[in-house]
């Protein structure tokens, strides 16, 4: 919405940034107003945040100058890969604290990204605070057009981004609050620690219903050296319902401060949770079973007729079954690699509401397997995965993907999408 220069301060010999908004924005709210708003944010004064230093308006386009700040975003730094769980508690304790004061002052920025987390030596400083609310609370009643005339769709467009919008910010609810921004900073720590947000590559429209119904996989399933306290920290932040959010961020702050966030027990691997997954499955059909056969006995004394039936309907699913197998690494240092990517073909079926079987025993009650290989050399790194149907030696789909390995989180997203797009056709021949 704005145009962004590097200036120079010639009374002070120092470099800023000027903001000027864009006309087509511009002309349908009162500068007024908007220059109101912005200097309300020039009231915050906190190591954390990048301050205002002073608006004004030229030729009705409304601009602010704020202080250069030297370094980089932290869309610069997650673009070279995602970061240790160490640098991602630094840089969210200093956002954390800067959200903290803003909140009691009664300021929500609204749009809290990685674009507007800017790191500076050992430091990371938020900007834009309550841009986003300022040009909201400017609007005239007219619609809001982008730069090409065109009106943008959705009034939670232009309250933030919907890549990091909370469910109540995307249905636009007047009541929104300051949990916005932990939802929003949710959504930041994941794609610190995975390298990609949660719902990454879906248009705006998918994007904000995404938001609003659907749930990201667990960290725990996409990355396996993240202490459990920092993932579920970070997936309570991500809570569809405000209320079930941690209340504020001065809370998280003394979370965050806590020892066990980095030093506390390691989420589970693979291997650990499947084998807590069986156990679970094993215990769970017990306890069907047992509540079944009690069932079936009251019900066979009052309708002798009808007592089998529900029994099997209980503990049978008809749904065929796919098998993944363990994955085959070709040299030690793939194993771990070879893990994930399994793992996270197998977490992409079961969100399909696929039956998903693991091990050899499976083979037999399987009508596909899937089988993945991988090797590496150096940094690249091949996966090469085969479906096969009722004879194993015969293929019915294959694909391979080479990647670099500091992007293998979103090779792990792409193959595992092929081999769901693989299996629903496989299955509707």
């Amino acid at each position: 919405m704005s145009r962004v220069f590097v200036a120079e301060d010639k009374s002070l010999h120092r470099r800023v940034v000027v903001k000027v908004l864009n006309p087509s924005v511009a002309a349908t709210f009162s500068v007024a107003r908007f220059q109101r708003e912005i200097m309300m944010v020039a009231k915050l004064n906190h190591p954390n945040i990048v301050p205002v230093l002073s608006a004004g308006e030229v030729d009705g386009l409304p601009y602010f100058i704020m202080p250069y700040i030297e370094g980089e975003s932290l869309r610069g730094r997650i673009v070279r890969g995602p970061l240790s769980p160490r640098e991602t508690v630094g840089i969210l304790k200093d956002v954390m604290r800067a959200l903290a004061y803003a909140h009691s002052m009664g300021i929500v920025h609204r749009d809290m990204k990685p674009d507007n987390i800017l790191l500076s030596g050992s430091a990371a400083v938020v900007t834009d605070f309550g841009v986003a609310k300022a040009v909201s609370a400017a609007r005239n009643k007219g619609v809001l057009k982008d730069g090409q005339g065109q009106s943008i769709t959705g009034i939670g467009i232009s309250l933030g981004t919907p890549q990091y919008m909370a469910p109540e910010q995307a249905a636009a609810d007047p009541n929104a609050d300051h949990r916005v921004d932990i939802y929003a900073m949710g959504i930041v720590a994941y794609e610190m620690l995975v390298g990609s947000p949660p719902f990454h590559g879906r248009s705006p429209q998918a994007l904000l219903a995404a938001q609003l119904t659907e749930l990201p996989p667990h960290l725990a399933s996409r990355r396996y050296d993240i202490p459990v306290t920092l993932a579920d920290m970070v997936m309570q932040c991500l809570e569809k319902d405000p209320a079930d959010r941690p209340r504020n961020a001065t809370d998280l702050v003394r979370l965050l401060d806590a020892p066990d966030v980095l030093s506390g027990p390691i989420a589970a691997t693979p291997d650990a949770r499947a084998r807590r997954r069986r156990r679970w499955v094993s215990s769970a059909i017990t306890t069907v079973l047992a509540v079944a056969a009690f069932a079936g006995i009251v019900t066979w004394s009052l309708w002798p007729a009808t007592a089998a039936a529900p029994v099997a309907q209980v503990v049978t699913d008809a749904r065929p079954a796919v098998r993944v197998a363990a994955a085959v690494s070709i040299g030690a240092e793939s194993a771990a690699p070879a893990a994930a990517m399994s793992a996270a073909i197998e977490t992409a079926l079961v969100r399909e509401g696929v039956r998903v079987m693991t091990g050899a025993a499976a083979a037999d009650s399987s009508s596909l397997t899937i089988e993945t290989t991988l090797q590496r050399v150096g940094t690249r790194a091949r996966a090469q995965v085969r479906m096969t149907g009722a004879d194993p030696s015969v293929p019915v789909w294959a694909d391979q993907l080479d990647f670099q390995l500091s992007d293998s989180f979103a090779a792990q997203d792409t193959l595992a999408a092929r081999v769901v797009r693989a299996v629903r056709a496989a299955r509707t021949r």
